[in-house]
């Protein structure tokens, strides 16, 4: 049962690794159309048709990128990739889970000779490549909150220097560093090709997740309704955002010592383990060999996963 139910995750790391491969084909052939464009050279006549219509695939896999439609995922995958700043398209990111998994449980496969260890080993190492996009798109989110408060003052000079607001949303499309202007550059083309404002600024807050834009696009929304001094609210909402930096560091700076508490309870039972297998061998080896040492090192493994997740739940303050 173990050998057939090996073959069978075998035959799919090789279809994961194939859709890959073709994910990347397809990457490098839109990359070269991408060229030719700006050497404003054109394409063969059988490829023009191709090269006007937006491609909306999923997967350059069939398989893969009805089963990610029919799962009502895709349109979530690819805006997460979006948000996180990769290029790569829904397809692959669910390819490199699977294979993740597949490591996983080969890995477990190979050191405990058990099936539950590798089924374990599957499900903790399959999150691992969505959760690194998630880490990318904080961390993009975050470099966004960062420049969003210099965005908002550079927009308030030019409102204040007479400038119609599209024409300010342009200057901080040229003049702000990444990512604020590529997502206001974006909002500003949406607006130059017919879309209506509302619905320009309405898809920025959708793009980025951030609370203080949200105020932002809320303020010129209702002044665009009731009137008033856009210039004076968005000044204000600049300093509101910078005050509230501060409470954030204050906030880190307290919570320095819980999170230094964290990193030392979490790596002190591994380092201890480490040094113990290194100094006698023979004393921790009946862990590594013994079926009770496997379920005490996965049950220990599951301990300190609920503590980490614990402490983050302390320490993570959010304001």
């Amino acid at each position: 049962m173990i050998l057939l139910f090996s073959i069978l995750i075998a035959l799919a790391v090789v279809v994961g690794i194939a859709g890959v491969l073709l994910e990347r084909s397809g990457i490098s052939a839109r990359h070269i159309a991408g060229r030719l464009r700006r050497l404003g050279l054109r394409p063969r006549d059988d490829d023009a048709t191709i090269g006007i219509e937006r491609d909306a695939r999923y997967s350059a896999v069939p398989l893969l990128d009805r089963v990610l439609r029919a799962l009502n995922v895709g349109g979530h995958l690819e805006l997460l990739l979006y948000q996180a700043g990769m290029s790569m398209r829904a397809g692959v990111l669910v390819v490199l889970i699977g294979v993740a998994g597949m490591a996983g449980y080969f890995a477990g496969l190979v050191i405990f000779h058990r099936l539950f260890p590798a089924i374990a080993l599957l499900a903790l190492l399959m999150p691992l490549p969505y959760l690194y996009v998630r880490f990318r798109k904080g961390q993009r989110m975050k470099a966004f909150s960062r420049e969003f408060p210099d965005a908002l003052d550079l927009l308030v000079s030019g409102l204040r220097a007479g400038l119609s607001f599209n024409a300010a949303m342009q200057i901080v499309a040229e003049e702000s560093p990444e990512p604020v202007r590529g997502e206001f550059a974006i909002t500003v083309e949406e607006q130059a090709l017919g879309l209506d404002q509302r619905e320009a600024l309405i898809n920025l807050t959708r793009r980025v997740e951030v609370l203080d834009l949200r105020f932002f696009v809320t303020a010129v929304l209702l002044q665009k309704e009731t009137g008033g001094n856009l210039a004076e609210v968005l000044s204000n909402n600049a300093v509101l955002i910078r005050d509230r930096f501060k409470v954030l560091g204050d906030i880190a700076t307290f919570t320095a010592q819980g999170k230094m508490t964290a990193v030392v309870l979490v790596s002190l039972p591994v380092a201890v383990g480490l040094f113990t297998f290194m100094a006698a061998p023979n004393y921790f080896t009946p862990m590594l060999v013994t079926e009770q040492g496997h379920k005490a090192l996965i049950i220990a493994g599951l301990m300190q996963l609920g503590g980490i997740f614990f402490i983050h739940r302390i320490v993570n303050i959010r304001v």
